[in-house]
Formats: C-alpha cells, structure tokens, sequence
C-alpha cells in the first residue's frame, strides 16, 4: 500500500480551490466577498498528502500555503473525501493484481473523490472567508 498515499496527494493538488460560481454575489458581505479569491489562490498553493496506520488517517502540509489556516482547509478537504472512501482505497491497493491494475482502479476510484475535494474546499474557503472578512 506504499502509493496510496501519493496517489491521493496527486489528486488533492488536482482539486480546484474556487467557490461556487452559482452564488447570488449581492446577498454576500464585500468584505467577506474579497477575501474569497484571495483564499482560494493560496490554496492553490498548497500541496498535501495523507496516511493511515491502521484505522487513524491523518493528513500533512508538505507544501505550505504560507497560511496555517488556508492549509488546515486543503487537511480537511482531504480527510473528510478519503474517510469514506478509504476501505475501498485499502482493499484495492491490498488486493489482487499488478501494481499497474492497481493504480488503473486507483485513480478511476480517486477520479471520483474531485467533486468531494472541490465541495469540502469550497465549504472551508467560505467559512475563512467570513471569519476574514467580519462576517457575523
């Protein structure tokens, strides 16, 4: 199971890191509003991987942000997909099959966490955002 955590670090730098584009903009704070993109393109920045010993996941920085706060979202992002997808990750990468099978339904699995990464990242950049932006 050694590259089932840089198979997932590939896929969390892969996520997008914007907000919705479907939000009613005019209902939204400006201050809370112009912390938003500034949010998201540090989080842009952030690379980050996962592991797990026995049933514990735990998520690490291993290129920061430069904003603990803004690589605590991309942690999140992170752990909150994987959790429930981690005893199909496990039982594909201790199964049967070469390396290269393995890795084929690893990143067809993975492949479907995106929308998951993107929600979770979205969730976090709009709650920073408000506690930034002097939102109550």
């Amino acid at each position: 199971m050694g590259w089932l955590a840089p198979a997932l670090l590939i896929m969390a730098q892969a996520a997008p890191a914007g907000a919705p584009a479907n939000v009613d903009r005019s209902r939204i704070d400006p201050g809370v509003a112009a912390q938003v993109p500034k949010i998201a393109e540090k989080l842009r920045d952030w690379r980050g991987g996962w592991g797990a010993v026995g049933d514990k996941l735990a998520c690490k920085t291993v290129r920061s942000s430069g904003d603990e706060e803004i690589d605590a979202i991309g942690c999140y992002a992170t752990l909150s997909c994987v959790k429930p997808a981690y005893p199909e990750l496990k039982a594909i990468a201790d199964g049967k099959g070469t390396e290269d099978e393995k890795k084929a339904r690893m990143r067809a699995h993975l492949d479907g966490l995106q929308t998951c990464m993107t929600q979770y990242r979205g969730q976090g950049i709009a709650a920073l955002a408000r506690k930034r932006g002097g939102a109550k």
